[in-house]
């Protein structure tokens, strides 16, 4: 159908593959407004800036429905589709975002996208892939990568990192990725630079937590399926100590020797062995002893 917008049909074939059939696909899809915006929240207020007026989202749920129905014109009643006379009130918020989106449409024209710029596994890893972008993480930090335009350098770019929202503009004023951060970040150690056509950003996390998604947008990942293990130069002092005396009794099992602990009893026996009063003569025999 012409004027179809196909931004996230990987996306959400993708999802369509995962809930394996339409009515579970929908029911996510319906589930998602449910969770994350005032779809199904009665205003009480018309003018109130959340929630929508009371049978308004049926209706836009339906124009959308027969928007894509692949039927003549003709063929759908007119009582199927809100008038176009008939007056809605909709909340001051979700105006501004329309008037937002339309102005973004007739003042950015929509660049093309380096399709040499791919993106690997190890690029999202512990986080998720999409048509322009991904991220990955550890528990400590953040990594963006996101796809740029053809010849697109660092001074055409407008990078706006806060502690709970990013935007990233062409000087064109075509945004390339905006959105609310799921969690908060250290804004001001931010990092950012542009290699090989793209742009590549680092977070450090407010708090060490595994983010179950990047932008509050994204479907969630289950970050019970992740890799939580934490790279050694990661670790405090004291568990990296630990590692090391771990591996370093290890060898000395290997090669017959006594361990740090065994060391440490054998020191101890034969500061008893040799205290005044003793019950043992001579010196100190730590193979007389038995260790249960």
């Amino acid at each position: 159908m012409s004027g179809a917008n196909t931004k996230h049909d990987d996306t959400l074939f993708e999802m369509l593959k995962e809930c394996k059939t339409l009515p579970n696909f929908l029911d996510a899809i319906f589930g998602f407004l449910n969770r994350r915006t005032d779809f199904y929240h009665i205003a009480s207020d018309p003018k109130a800036a959340v929630g929508l007026p009371e049978g308004l989202a049926e209706k836009i749920a339906q124009s959308a429905f027969f928007k894509w129905k692949m039927k003549p014109p003709e063929t759908v009643r007119p009582d199927d589709i809100p008038a176009d006379g008939e007056e809605v009130i909709i909340s001051d918020e979700v105006m501004e975002e329309a008037a937002n989106s339309s102005e973004d449409k007739q003042t950015a024209p929509k660049l093309p996208i380096n399709s040499d710029c791919q993106f690997s596994k190890s690029d999202y890893y512990n986080g998720a892939a999409f048509d322009n972008y991904c991220w990955s993480q550890t528990i400590t930090d953040v990594d963006v990568i996101v796809k740029l335009p053809e010849n697109v350098s660092r001074k055409d770019l407008n990078v706006n990192i806060q502690t709970s929202k990013i935007t990233v503009k062409h000087k064109e004023n075509t945004t390339l990725l905006s959105g609310e951060f799921c969690q908060k970040c250290k804004a001001n150690d931010a990092i950012w630079s542009v290699d090989n056509g793209k742009l590549i950003i680092h977070l450090d996390k407010s708090k060490e937590m595994w983010w179950n998604c990047l932008l509050k947008s994204e479907p969630e990942i289950d970050i019970s399926q992740i890799d939580c293990s934490r790279p050694y130069e990661e670790l405090p002092e004291d568990a990296q100590a630990k590692i090391e005396e771990l591996q370093w009794n290890q060898e000395r099992k290997r090669l017959g020797l006594p361990t740090s602990e065994e060391m440490a009893m054998h020191k101890t026996l034969e500061k008893a062995w040799n205290a005044e009063g003793s019950p043992f003569n001579g010196p100190f025999d730590p193979s007389k002893v038995q260790f249960s």
